[in-house]
């Protein structure tokens, strides 16, 4: 293969996972004006939110098997299609029924995106451990989904929210990009699993070390979405203004963005085994800081940023790894990696939420802290770069 042609290929991929994922940032800040206008309550648009997104994170693994055993760019091109035009065309919904459709439809096509996307961004990197084109990947995911906020809110500001739909030009033109320049994978020699969806999923938890993989996967995803989520609310209580509570989250998920983009780094000096220590035992620390600094000031705000960036350390290694340890359920596994990690923490949040109303929300979030530190422990389990 050509390594100029598959760093091209890599980096459309890259960009249509910056667009996709840009579409699926695009509903918080426009969501409490949509309730308003349509007419619904915040727990009922709260609730709307959490299915739709449940819905796409835990579809992610069953629609990365079925591209595993289809092998078409079908996932790709409908999937960004799908999200652009109905993440775009919520600023249009005129009651719920319109609203439930466009974001089952909209998060349906973020599901399809990902676990195709990256099987082949994995294929084209010739399957590299240390993840640097990974890295490349993930990272303009996590900017796209940074990023979305901000060209919603900036366009529903500006224009009007029923012009938000022009946003979805975006996603047309390079969703037809994708299908012109990204080569028919019937062309390609990956491997497809011939056995059932059940047998699969035992497969691959059957693997050790991938078990491992996915379960470090879901700890990174419950730290992050617990910090992401929660805080708010309690920064609110010490009365810190929406813009400054939206900046602090801003640069948490950058920092965590460019601790993807930094992964290839450490992974090279450190290992892989390191780089999972560092990764999960670094959360502990800066946690009893932000806590003891009552999550407020400069050193608390910093503490809280760098979370995000040791949070997401791993994340290209933690990918790139388990696809190459069970080559033939790449796209599988990047939908337990990538979207059920999230799917199976947005089970258990509202259960945090409970009892962070009793204890408080600091003490919860300390609480939390020292999981990833506990999980570490099993760090020993999976191999390193030179054991594959």
């Amino acid at each position: 293969m050509d390594k100029n042609n598959n760093k091209n290929i890599i980096n459309l991929l890259s960009a249509g996972h910056f667009i996709t994922d840009a579409y699926s940032g695009f509903l918080n800040p426009i969501m409490p004006f949509i309730a308003a206008h349509i007419g619904i309550s915040m727990t009922m648009a709260a609730i709307l939110i959490s299915i739709s997104n449940l819905t796409s994170s835990l579809s992610q693994p069953f629609f990365g098997f079925i591209a595993d055993k289809w092998q078409r760019r079908f996932f790709i091109f409908w999937g960004m299609l799908t999200a652009g035009i109905f993440l775009s065309f919520l600023g249009l919904a005129n009651n719920i029924y319109i609203l439930i459709l466009c974001l089952f439809l909209g998060h349906m096509g973020v599901a399809f995106y990902h676990p195709q996307a990256t099987s082949l961004v994995s294929y084209y990197s010739k399957d590299s451990i240390n993840g640097k084109e990974m890295s490349i990947f993930i990272a303009s995911g996590t900017f796209g989904f940074a990023l979305g906020p901000a060209i919603s809110s900036s366009i529903a500001e500006l224009l009007g929210l029923n012009k938000l739909p022009f946003a979805c030009i975006f996603g047309i033109i390079f969703a037809f990009v994708l299908l012109n320049k990204i080569p028919k994978i019937s062309e390609i020699s990956i491997s497809k699993p011939n056995i059932s969806l059940i047998l699969a999923t035992k497969k691959i938890f059957s693997h050790k070390a991938v078990s491992v993989l996915v379960a470090a996967s879901i700890v990174k995803s419950f730290v992050v979405s617990s910090f992401n989520i929660i805080l708010p609310f309690y920064w609110k209580t010490i009365n810190f203004n929406v813009s400054k509570i939206g900046i602090i989250l801003f640069a948490f998920m950058m920092a965590g963005a460019f601790g993807v983009i930094s992964s290839p780094y450490f992974e090279k000096r450190l290992g892989i085994k390191k780089l999972f220590y560092l990764s999960l035992a670094s959360v502990t620390p800066l946690g009893l800081v932000f806590y003891f600094t009552h999550g407020e000031g400069i050193i608390g705000i910093i503490s809280f940023i760098l979370i995000g960036y040791v949070s997401f350390l791993a994340v290209p290694v933690n990918m790139s790894l388990a696809q190459k340890l069970m080559p033939e359920f790449k796209s599988m596994i990047s939908g337990f990696i990538g979207g059920f990690s999230w799917g199976v923490i947005g089970l258990v949040l509202p259960l945090i939420t409970h009892i962070a109303q009793y204890i408080g929300i600091l003490n919860i979030l300390l609480i939390m802290t020292f999981i990833p530190l506990f999980f570490s422990y099993f760090i020993k389990y999976i191999p390193e770069r030179e054991e594959c």
